[in-house]
């Protein structure tokens, strides 16, 4: 088998780890729909608790969609605030029905959110509040993937030269064979001596 070029190795790891960095960072990005009030859930004062993660109160990225609709009407008086502990407002609008309604986005800390909407009869709203938990912790993330990995290539270097080195003390070692050597040819007879030797019985 043909011996691996040396750079090919390293190669492989520094693939691997823009590889492992990429997904990581999909991952940070993906959004967990919260869901405020639909066509058949409405209320029109909505509370949305939006809890830590990880137990950190770290404010997390977000958007709020919005869209009103109606088969009945055309026109319509609408509204909604977004209060913080039914206080701060985070969020608000008013407006008429097909008007353009403009998108929000910002950074929301753990807690007791309220929605009060305000619409007339006939026309329907859909709320979402869009949260990404793992954005917080994105670059930790990068740090702490990206440290494993880098851990893994040198230990995966010392187990491949301990091997080497294991194999070539084998190799070195005389091979002991746990039987003796047993000697080629016929053993020696001693004959006996004397001149009465010939006339003797032989042996049984």
């Amino acid at each position: 088998m043909a011996k691996r070029a040396g750079w090919v190795n390293p190669l492989l790891w520094v693939i691997a780890l823009l590889v492992v960095n990429a997904l990581w960072t999909g991952v940070a990005q993906q959004e967990a729909p919260n869901e405020v009030n639909t066509e058949l859930n409405f209320e029109h004062f909505r509370e949305v608790e939006i809890a830590p993660f990880l137990n950190s109160d770290a404010a997390m990225p977000s958007r709020l969609t919005v869209s009103f609709a109606s088969s009945t009407v055309d026109q319509a008086n609408l509204s909604y605030t977004l209060r913080l502990d039914n206080e701060t407002v985070v969020a608000s609008w008013s407006g008429q029905l097909g008007e353009a309604l403009p998108s929000w986005e910002g950074d929301l800390e753990p807690g007791t959110y309220v929605m009060e909407t305000q619409l007339e009869e006939g026309v329907t709203v859909e709320q979402y509040i869009w949260i990404q938990p793992f954005a917080p912790f994105q670059i930790y993330g990068h740090v702490l993937l990206s440290t494993l990995l880098v851990a893994t290539a040198f230990l995966e270097q010392g187990l491949r030269r301990l091997a080497q080195r294991g194999s070539t003390d084998d190799v070195s070692k005389p091979e002991k064979s746990p039987f003796k050597s047993i000697q080629q040819g016929m053993p020696d007879v001693i004959m006996p001596e004397g001149e009465d030797v010939i006339w003797r019985e032989p042996l049984r």
